[in-house]
Order: C-alpha cells, then structure tokens, then sequence
C-alpha cells in the first residue's frame, strides 16, 4: 500500500459525476474490514428523477445541512441499508452510491455477517456491502473524512480502467451513463442484459 493515503474532503467538492468516477478504485475502510471500490453510481440533487432529493424534502434538507463527504445511508424497500456520500460543489450537489467492493480485509467477519462463502459475493451489491461491511442507519450522517472515523477512503494503488454504463435498479431516469465499473472485475453487481 505505498503512496497510499486517506482521501481529503477535496474529492467531494466536485460534481457527483466525477467524484463516482474517482472513487472506482479507491478503498473504503469501515473498522476492521476494508474493500476496493469497483462499481458507483451518480445521483445529482437537482433535476435527477432518481435521486432521492427530486421527492423527499428530507434528502434535500441533508444536502442543504451536511458537508460534502457525510454518509447518505438510508433503508431501502425496508431491507437493505444502502451508503452513498454526499458531494457538493458549484457545479451540482448529489450523492455517490456505493454498488460493490472487492473484499480486501476483514473477509472472515464480512463471511460471518453475510453467512456467504464465496469472496465474489461478499460485497456484489449495495445492500450486500452494507451488510459485509457493518454498515447501518446508525452511520448516516457520519463523515468519510472527519477525524479518525469508522468510515474512510484511502487512495487508489494504482490507475484503473473505468466502463462506463446506464444505472440499473431504477425506472426513472435509468438512460443517463450515471454507473462506473472497474473493467474486468469480478466483484461488480448485475450486469446489464447484453452488457
């Protein structure tokens, strides 16, 4: 891991496009466990169908009230807890989320908390990740760059080859090439048909 060091809070002052593009490759870090980013999503606040900030005044009222970096983590269908982070600049306000890690540390406690053997599982999907890395409402709100907090992002080891593609899970403004993957991993969430 040389070279390598905690994102500042400077990658959330940026539009939620490329900061989801950035954050491909990085490692996120959550207590014992830690995992490379390979799949986002972008949501911006304003004008997105499918950002929870076009029909929750709640979600608009985060963006207004948090600094850019804080976890955006909320129950999603009453199932899965989903973690995004919030990033504002003059640009767009909006939400990055997190689809899919692959596992790096901690795997024997992400294999307890999922009850899943297979490493390619383990994080392979939003509510999967937040699962594998203890993630939960109680960190909504939280900081990913403020002190020495549960959840950080550490810089990327090296470059990555990043693929480009619509979102999926949604039905309203599912065209936009809002998904950023890392090309050849194995770890990434459903693909698309025919992707």
């Amino acid at each position: 891991m040389k070279n390598q060091c905690l994102l500042e809070k400077e990658l959330f002052h940026t539009d939620p496009l490329t900061a989801a593009r950035e954050l491909i490759g990085t490692e996120l870090l959550c207590g014992s466990c830690s995992g490379i980013v390979v799949e986002t999503e972008a949501y911006a606040a304003a004008g997105d169908e499918a950002a929870h900030t076009f029909t929750r005044p709640s979600a608009r009222a985060f963006v207004a009230n948090n600094d850019a970096g804080s976890a955006y983590v909320y129950l999603n269908y009453g199932m899965y807890w989903l973690a995004n982070v919030l990033v504002k600049s003059k640009s767009g306000d909006g939400f990055v989320l997190l689809r899919a890690l692959e596992p790096r540390k901690g795997i024997a406690t992400m294999r307890r908390r999922r009850s899943r053997k297979d490493l390619r599982d383990l994080c392979s999907g939003p509510g999967k990740l937040t699962i594998a890395m203890g993630i939960n409402g109680k960190d909504h709100g939280k900081s990913f760059v403020r002190g020495h907090n549960k959840l950080r992002f550490r810089t990327a080891e090296s470059p990555v080859e990043i693929l480009t593609t619509s979102r999926i899970g949604i039905t309203k403004s599912a065209d936009l090439p809002w998904r950023f993957l890392k090309k050849g991993s194995l770890f990434v969430s459903a693909q698309k048909k025919g992707g």
